[in-house]
């Protein structure tokens, strides 16, 4: 600490200055796209480390390798909290702009380490507590800072270890990205007992280059690069590797004797990486919180199409401007408003939703405006109040406007120009201070055209259109399945065998995300093995039959037949793997457990 402050002080900073301040929304978004890698390695990470500290009153901060803060979990009012500090996305964090502090320090002295409050040399952030370490990725390079910061009286004396903890997690998953395609050799120092200590990892590339490793692997192969050497297998190991990606496809799983060039002697065993691996169960511990808020920078990173509307939707911020959400059902419409709301001033007011589709005719009128009492014969004795009125100070979200009576239209106009409201059987209109947002998944200017849907309404309400793509068009199918699967898997990431993972992408998902996550949740509780990777039987069997391309699967004979392929590819694996069930399941892509009971079948 003694020493950031002389840093500090010789760079000519003033105790008395104020953090750094926001970026804007374009240039935020630019550092996220920067950092997709690192984010996408870091979320369920970060996830679970914001449930983990939820009731302690922290935030967990992402900054990437120039101190820059490019994600942020945590409770909304402590957000808010940090948002007045200076600790927003975009804001830049280096030691240089914002004096000592635990992002900054931890990255100028490349060190974990915690900074708490007085020791902070802005006086702005002495009543912060604020614990934080480097990662590096794979090949030795810095990728950024995760970091734990909250209010003095929150200080937790195990919070250092806990970011280290969720650092090594997040530099694993870097790792195992990195590996998506090569080969990964995992070895281990054999004692004289043959038993096997530690074991280190590095990944190669299909001709023998050494590419990546871990942190420990770095450390024990190359002490003193700081960044990973260009060499290749033979220069660290004294043997072939051909040899040894031979020996991966004829025994896989078998460890194997492996000496370097010092005579030291390792065993080992390599593997080709099909895809991003999971995350090793024990580094998440605890569930994501499903509460978190997410914020339409949050929905950004993944595809494309849903990227530009979130950067629309971003431009109108904070400003008197309807946003209109178009899509097909089950593509994330309310998902969308929300995340808009949470992005905008208005983010600690009522977030208000009504579904115009899902209520009568006859009652959607007193559910919008609300009523006084006796209004009507049936109506509660001391009357209702309407949405509109609970959206006052908040965001109201009319979802399927396009269903909305055309008799209501007029109504809802006039509340928009007016900004009050008056309810029925009332005599007294109350002004109203709210933001509109609607989604439709409906083709509202046909409906215009057809005199179903007033034009004049139209134009009020398309302040700015956004579309959100189809899950059938989105490029992240995969990555957006694995981020699903771990949601319903209480924060753990699930494997995916090759077949099903490519069933998955290909299917076309009529009912979009919401049809997909309820496939996924049956498939998961179908497993035998909690541990065992999710694979086509695990589908429900009647969704299956339906869904599959009639190429696939034309009649319950050709099932047999496909049941009996199956059959006689796992007996043939089995006795090539002379008779160890154990190997024979993990060249399938399948739990011992499976494995016993489809040949049982």
């Amino acid at each position: 600490m003694a020493q950031s402050w002389q840093r500090c002080q010789a760079a000519g900073l003033s105790s008395h200055s104020l953090p750094a301040g926001q970026a804007s929304a374009s240039q935020a978004y630019a550092l996220r796209q920067q950092a997709g890698a690192l984010l996408r390695a870091a979320a369920p990470l970060l996830a679970t480390l914001a449930s983990q500290l939820a009731a302690s009153g922290s935030a967990v901060v992402l900054a990437n390798a120039d101190g820059v803060v490019v994600d942020r979990l945590g409770e909304p009012v402590l957000l808010d909290q940090l948002d007045a500090l200076g600790l927003q996305l975009g804001a830049d964090w280096r030691e240089a702009r914002c004096g000592t502090n635990a992002i900054g320090t931890a990255l100028e002295a490349d060190q974990a380490l915690t900074v708490h409050g007085p020791e902070h040399y802005l006086a702005a952030l002495r009543q912060l507590t604020c614990a934080a370490t480097p990662l590096r990725l794979p090949c030795g390079r810095r990728a950024g800072v995760l970091g734990i910061t909250g209010p003095c009286r929150h200080r937790q004396p195990h919070t250092l270890a806990l970011v280290s903890l969720a650092a090594q997690g997040i530099e694993q998953r870097l790792l195992h990205q990195q590996a998506a395609g090569h080969w990964l050799l995992s070895v281990a120092d054999a004692d004289a007992s043959g038993k096997a200590g530690a074991e280190y990892q590095l990944v190669f590339s299909a001709h023998g280059d050494w590419l990546a490793a871990c942190a420990p692997a770095r450390h024990q192969f190359a002490p003193d690069a700081r960044v990973l050497p260009s060499w290749r297998f033979a220069q660290l190991f004294a043997d072939d590797f051909a040899s040894w990606t031979q020996r991966a496809l004829h025994a896989p799983g078998q460890s194997h004797p492996l000496a370097d060039h010092q005579g030291r002697l390792w065993r080992g065993h390599v593997r080709r990486v099909v895809t991003d691996d999971p995350l090793p169960p024990s580094l998440l511990s605890a569930a994501p919180s499903p509460g978190l808020p997410r914020t339409l920078m949050a929905l950004t990173g993944g595809d494309p199409q849903l990227d530009s509307a979130a950067r629309r939707a971003l431009r109108i911020v904070g400003k008197d401007i309807p946003l209109l959400i178009e899509g097909e059902t089950g593509t994330g419409k309310e998902v969308f408003a929300q995340a808009f709301h949470r992005s905008s001033p208005r983010r600690n007011g009522p977030f208000v939703a009504l579904n115009c589709a899902a209520i009568p005719e006859g009652l959607i009128e007193s559910e919008l405006f609300g009523y006084e009492d006796g209004a009507f014969t049936g109506a509660r004795r001391k009357g209702h109040v309407g949405r509109i009125a609970q959206a006052d100070g908040g965001t109201l979200f009319l979802d399927e406007i396009g269903d909305m009576p055309l008799s209501l239209q007029a109504h809802l106009l006039r509340v928009l120009q007016e900004r009050e409201v008056c309810p029925l059987g009332g005599r007294q209109a109350q002004p109203v201070d709210i933001a509109i947002v609607c989604a439709t998944h409906r083709d509202l200017r046909q409906a215009v055209a057809e005199g179903r849907f007033r034009e004049d309404l139209y134009y009020r309400l398309a302040g700015v259109r956004v579309r959100l793509p189809a899950l059938r068009e989105r490029s992240d199918r995969l990555a957006l399945c694995q981020r699903l699967l771990a949601e319903e898997n209480h924060g753990l990431p699930v494997s995916l065998s090759p077949a099903l993972g490519r069933w998955l992408e290909q299917h076309p998902w009529p009912g979009n995300l919401r049809q997909l996550r309820s496939v996924l949740r049956s498939a998961l509780a179908s497993r035998d093995d909690p541990l065992e990777a999710l694979d086509c039987c695990h589908l429900d069997e009647d969704f299956s039959m339906r869904m599959m391309p009639p190429s696939l699967l034309t009649s319950h004979s050709q099932a047999s037949r496909l049941a009996d392929i199956e059959q006689r590819a796992m007996q043939h694996t089995l006795s090539a793997c002379g008779g160890n069930i154990s190997a024979a399941a993990r060249q399938l892509g399948i739990s011992r457990a499976t494995l016993y009971r489809r040949l049982r079948a």
